[in-house]
């Protein structure tokens, strides 16, 4: 039985997310990454109990607990009819599949009591600053990477917390930091000395 009104949930969440939000995608950085380190534990997590290691990273979960869930193409669809363009492929398939996560309801929890949602970070991922881009050996960020880490290191990784209070006060401390280097920067130039790099470029 689908869970529509989980689905339709998510759909809200999802259309109201910053999708290509250049300034969220800034303000951002260190918790996206910080968000998307800890999807990428949880789907360790959650494969070495389903006994498919092998297919991490990239897994679908929700056929591993359930191989006739079904995914209904309209949620992806009107998903992108709200952000205006395709996405991109690996962001559609982790999408669809969050689609047919949510639609189990309850029983994944039910199964697994003690395992975080999956998902849940990778959703906040885009409410913070939309795609991600495939890499070699991880995703890409506008500003910078997240590797995949390996199975065992995600494996005896701590978790991340990802509550919205921890999260801003990630991207509170970079924000004072680049602010501190800019004035540092703006001083020394004032004073006709070479000034530090800006550290918003790199």
């Amino acid at each position: 039985m689908t869970d529509r009104a989980a689905c339709e949930r998510l759909l809200a969440r999802l259309k109201a997310a910053r999708w290509d939000d250049d300034e969220a995608e800034k303000l951002h950085e260190t918790s996206r990454r910080q968000l998307a380190s800890e999807f990428f534990r949880r789907k360790a997590v959650w494969a070495n109990a389903l006994g498919v290691t092998e297919r991490w990273p990239f897994a679908d979960l929700a056929l591993l607990v359930d191989p006739s869930v079904e995914t209904d193409p309209v949620w992806l669809a009107d998903l992108e009819t709200a952000v205006g363009h395709k996405l991109q492929v690996m962001v559609r398939d982790v999408v669809t599949d969050m689609f047919r996560w949510v639609s189990l309801g309850d029983r994944p929890r039910e199964r697994f009591p003690e395992l975080d949602d999956p998902y849940e970070p990778m959703v906040q991922v885009f409410e913070r600053g939309g795609e991600f881009w495939q890499g070699q050996s991880g995703i890409e960020l506008p500003i910078a990477g997240v590797s995949y880490g390996g199975l065992e290191f995600r494996l005896g990784q701590e978790p991340i917390a990802i509550d919205a209070s921890a999260l801003a006060a990630l991207d509170e401390r970079d924000r004072i930091e680049v602010e501190k280097a800019r004035s540092w920067g703006t001083a020394q130039n004032a004073d006709g000395q070479p000034g530090k790099p800006d550290a918003t470029t790199g």
